[in-house]
């Protein structure tokens, strides 16, 4: 063990948490708790405002998450892969200190996990964190280390879940928002949290000698890995948040708390990530970032924009640090719309220093394995020559982060710009725009259009999906989908006698998932137009990937005027901004990968207009 001379009132707290550790109560009764000794905290990095600061100077950093806690290849990488991390002068890095594997699993499981059952904790793990602090500490690299994670990788929410007897959804990828819902509101949940955030955070690292807790290695401890929630369980993740900052804090009162955000792509997730960013439990903000994974973002204006959008936020409107907790552009292809893979990693880091990003941590450094990550910078053999263009970026701009001169100012940013949007979450995506034709028949003129043909769809989050049983095209949020069809001749003759108007479609509000969990709050608010005249409003259904037939009347002069003119008119199905803006998925053609739900109705869906008396 490596010696070195510190504090009294230092070594005093550890020596404090190992001797409560070793007091016995009566059997069966809870150890009692010992108050964290002072430290000297001008030894930790500490929040001033709106900046760290660091023994009496500003702290900003580039760092990397490090590939490093789980699996013994990785685990056996720790000082190979720090190595790496400190010589492209790089100053944090981000760790998981997690990992919940069901009891009675096999035992290469162990190096994935730091508890093994409810109460099956595994040292050999929290030895693993122990070494990894000290390399860290010794290469004079910080730490951030993450207690949980949201996803289902090495356990995460669905066991913490699973653990305290909630049943759950069978799905597929993404956890549905019922799932975070139920975990941020159930108190079993918590308490199975708590105890792994306790076994952590009062630690004693035998190789230092220092408890966890007066160790000024580490930064701060991350509540979780990328939280987030609907409107709907806002107020539980903003509770479970403030509850769990204050018990870190009680045990831990020298380090850093951070929220562990997932950040924002939609005006729905930027209120809600702006309303966890301002809890005062929460010392900085953070965010994470895969622009070029965004429709939005495909130049690097947009990228400017971007960034520009959360540092307003963090600075200017909360008034706190602010940290990309995780950044990165796939390694796996060196052009990213036009643009070389370092290009956007140099935009993303210097838009980030003009802006006065406080820390920005990239994704991930790592051994190489037997397949390519996506985000991978390799540290070891031929596999680091295939990322060390982007590595070198990281270095230079490392460099110019580690001189502590600051560029001007951007004149974008400032109190005075409030929370006015910088990055527009709402965008227009133009489709095929197939014109539709009708087909007459005596007195009714039909016209039958297949969803994915649009003209255009306007809104926060677009696309097409052709998993669960039925194709669908979406938009989230205030959303405008327009369809084209032509007024024929035959059309027209038909159009001079008819005395109604109806539009029908299979649809149904856009939601995470399935909408598991949806309630009639989840239902959109439809509005049908043809040319900009309104036929009416109509209410959709809650997302359940399969949709319902929907249809609207209308007698109304004015539309029947327009469908008398002959050409080209345009549809539109617009959810307007309001209470009701949950998006609006158009169903077509049954996908064929899993069967249709009972009751719901002839396939495939079109999107249809019926003229006629």
């Amino acid at each position: 063990m490596r010696l070195r001379l510190r504090p009294l009132h230092v070594a005093l707290g550890s020596l404090l948490a190992l001797v409560g550790t070793a007091l016995a109560q009566e059997p069966g009764s809870p150890a009692p708790r010992v108050a964290p000794a002072p430290v000297d905290r001008s030894r930790f990095v500490q929040v001033e405002g709106r900046r760290f600061v660091l023994e009496g100077r500003a702290f900003r950093f580039i760092g990397a998450n490090a590939s490093i806690m789980h699996g013994a290849p990785h685990r056996a990488a720790v000082e190979s892969t720090l190595d790496a991390i400190a010589a492209d002068g790089l100053k944090v890095v981000r760790v998981w200190a997690l990992g919940e594997q069901p009891e009675g699993s096999e035992p290469w499981t162990r190096d994935y996990a730091f508890r093994i059952g409810r109460d099956g904790w595994v040292e050999g793990s929290f030895a693993h964190l122990d070494r990894v602090l000290d390399a860290a500490r010794s290469r004079g690299l910080k730490v951030i280390v993450v207690l949980a994670n949201r996803w289902g990788d090495y356990g995460g929410i669905p066991r913490y879940l699973d653990w305290a007897g909630v049943s759950l959804p069978l799905t597929r990828g993404a956890l549905p928002e019922t799932v975070l819902r139920s975990f941020f509101g159930e108190a079993s949940a918590s308490e199975l949290y708590r105890a792994h955030v306790e076994r952590v955070v009062t630690r004693v690292n035998p190789r230092t000698g220092l408890a966890y807790r007066d160790d000024p290695t580490i930064i701060s401890w991350e509540l979780i890995n990328e939280s987030e929630a609907t409107r709907h369980g806002r107020e539980g993740l903003l509770g479970w948040t403030r509850s769990m900052a204050r018990y870190v804090r009680s045990l831990d009162p020298a380090h850093l708390v951070a929220a562990g955000h997932i950040g924002y792509t939609r005006q729905e997730q930027r209120d809600t990530w702006l309303a966890v960013q301002r809890l005062p439990e929460v010392d900085y903000a953070d965010a994470h970032a895969y622009p070029t994974l965004l429709r939005s973002v495909r130049t690097l204006p947009a990228l400017d924009d971007f960034i520009d959008d959360h540092v307003q936020l963090a600075h200017h409107v909360v008034g706190k640090p602010f940290v990309w907790g995780e950044f990165g552009f796939s390694t796996n292809q060196r052009i990213h719309y036009g643009q070389r893979r370092a290009r956007w990693f140099e935009r993303f880091l210097s838009r980030s220093e003009a802006d006065g990003v406080d820390g920005a941590l990239a994704w991930i450094y790592t051994v190489a394995g037997d397949r390519p990550q996506e985000h991978g910078l390799y540290v070891d053999g031929l596999a680091a020559t295939r990322t060390r263009d982007v590595r070198d970026v990281l270095a230079r701009s490392a460099s110019r982060w580690n001189s502590g001169l600051l560029p001007p100012p951007n004149p974008r940013l400032g109190e005075a710009m409030g929370e006015a949007p910088l990055w527009a979450t709402r965008r227009r995506v133009p489709g095929p725009g197939r014109v539709g034709a009708a087909t007459v028949a005596g007195t009714e003129a039909r016209w039958s259009m297949r969803p994915e043909g649009y003209g255009a769809i306007e809104a926060e989050n677009v696309g097409r999906w052709d998993g669960f049983s039925v194709m669908h095209v979406y938009g989230s949020g205030a959303a405008r989908f327009t369809y084209r069809f032509r007024v024929s001749p035959a059309a027209r003759r038909v159009a001079l006698d008819a005395g109604r108007v109806r539009v029908r479609l299979r649809a149904s509000s856009e939601l995470p998932g399935r909408g598991e969990g949806s309630t009639a709050e989840d239902e959109s608010r439809l509005r049908i137009s043809v040319d900009g005249v309104a036929l009416g409003e109509i209410e959709v259904p809650t997302d359940d990937g399969a949709g319902r037939w929907i249809e609207l009347t209308s007698d109304a002069p004015s539309v029947l005027a327009t469908m008398r003119r002959p050409g080209v008119h345009t549809l539109g199905l617009e959810v307007p901004a309001g209470p009701l803006a949950n998006g609006l998925c158009v169903y077509g053609q049954a996908t064929g990968t899993e069967p249709v739900p009972e009751g719901a109705g002839l396939l495939p869906g079109r999107v249809e207009i019926v003229l006629g008396r």
